[in-house]
């Protein structure tokens, strides 16, 4: 059974003298979040042992899925209630800055690492708060929203 993300690993290795060695990886769990968005959906993911993996999704509309467990945390994102007029690139961007926000408030992650269009990239960065805008470790002007978890994991290294 493989171990749990974050947990610590051991990993067996032989020395140039022939001897086996033992080292267990105490390495920190990963609470970076990566975020996919557009003008009308947003994905955020985390890494785990398979690559990166869906968290939370959601749409201009509101309509929410949250993968996780209940029980975690931030789990639904209610975008603006306004007419079709005002569900613009602009007032998702910033809903899902506000997002973010929130989640940095509530301690759920410690980096931010963001790929959007242009000008939501723009939107987004703009609506951080002080805090959150100092946890983004890289933006990437690209939408990558389409792609399938599996494929993200080689754009964000």
């Amino acid at each position: 059974m493989p171990p749990k993300a974050g947990a610590a690993r051991s990993t067996a290795s032989v020395t140039p003298w022939g001897r086996q060695e033992r080292r267990m990886d105490m390495s920190k769990p990963d609470h970076t979040w990566y975020v996919v968005a557009d003008g009308g959906k947003a994905r955020i993911l985390v890494r785990t042992e398979d690559g990166l993996r869906t968290r939370h999704s959601f749409d201009a509309s509101g309509k929410a899925n949250a993968v996780e467990n209940a029980d975690s945390g931030v789990s639904q994102l209610k975008a603006p209630k306004s007419d079709p007029k005002d569900q613009s690139e602009a007032h998702f961007a910033k809903a899902v800055a506000d997002y973010l926000n929130e989640a940095v408030r509530r301690g759920q992650a410690e980096s931010l690492v963001i790929a959007a269009s242009a000008q939501v990239l723009h939107g987004i960065r703009e609506e951080l708060s002080k805090e959150a805008a100092g946890l983004v470790s890289k933006t990437m002007s690209k939408d990558y929203v389409n792609l399938p978890d599996n494929e993200l994991t080689a754009h964000f290294g």
